[in-house]
């Protein structure tokens, strides 16, 4: 994940990506819809049975009337979602929003960790909250549900076994051993964009909140053969961040089983 150490400048300091910051607004949106794909196709993220979350949740910050209270957009703030170097995480725990958990995502009390981060940085002064206290309460599943160990102490993941990074954000084959070991494995062989083990296991999440957005039916019905023949994504789709030729590197790994 070489991206991740661009921009470090940005990453460290919100200034730098919004001129005169002074404040951040963190936000979490659920993605949880309760729907499953066929167990027989191989395996696609809830979140990605959704429209693209960029555009989904940039729209519903808008529709909050945020911009009644903090002016034009291009003059005073600025939405991220997954789309400017914002330690997203970080930022989310500092607001109070939730505590980071063993597979290192951001726990929020009452919803899980089902959910889509994204901030608002404005030039406005705002008082802010205190960071929750506690911690996930260390269980253990999720580390016990990783198919091939990628999570590690205090929340890091080694991408050099996580089937998500490997499925989605790896460009090309996959040529290190600890790729093809990792991908290998039954779960990796099952996977196609994705991997949702460490969550589903995660009891945060038992009573999780429902998005009010309906998944995409192209995608719930998507199968091997569909890919094979060329079948055009929605542009909507979040399997368009892995490409064409990601997907069906993918595809050929699960048809090898």
């Amino acid at each position: 994940m070489g991206y991740m150490h661009n921009h470090m400048e940005l990453r460290c300091d919100p200034r730098k990506v919004l001129e005169g910051c002074r404040s951040i607004i963190c936000l979490a949106f659920s993605y949880a819809t309760g729907a499953v794909r066929d167990s027989r196709l191989p395996l696609i993220s809830e979140y990605a049975l959704l429209t693209d979350y960029h555009d989904w949740v940039k729209r519903r910050v808008r529709e909050s009337g945020i911009g009644e209270l903090l002016g034009e957009e291009n003059l005073g703030w600025r939405i991220c979602v997954d789309s400017a170097p914002v330690a997203e995480r970080y930022w989310g725990w500092r607001a109070g929003l939730g505590v980071i958990g063993d597979n290192g995502m951001l726990i929020v009390p009452g919803v899980g960790s089902k959910v889509i981060l994204a901030e608002i940085l404005t030039t406005a002064e705002l008082a802010a909250n205190e960071p929750l206290t506690g911690d996930c309460g260390h269980c253990g599943r999720c580390r016990r549900a990783c198919p091939a160990g990628a999570l590690g102490e205090e929340g890091l993941i080694d991408c050099n076994h996580c089937l998500s990074y490997l499925s989605i954000e790896h460009k090309g084959e996959w040529e290190d051993e600890r790729h093809i070991a990792a991908m290998r494995t039954e779960a990796g062989r099952n996977t196609l964009f994705g991997c949702d083990r460490c969550v589903n296991v995660c009891p945060h999440n038992n009573n999780e909140k429902r998005s009010p957005e309906a998944p995409l039916e192209e995608i719930m019905r998507l199968r091997a053969e569909d890919l094979e023949k060329g079948v055009t994504l929605p542009k909507n789709s979040c399997l368009r961040r892995a490409g064409r030729k990601g997907l069906l590197r993918n595809l050929k790994n699960h048809k090898s089983s």
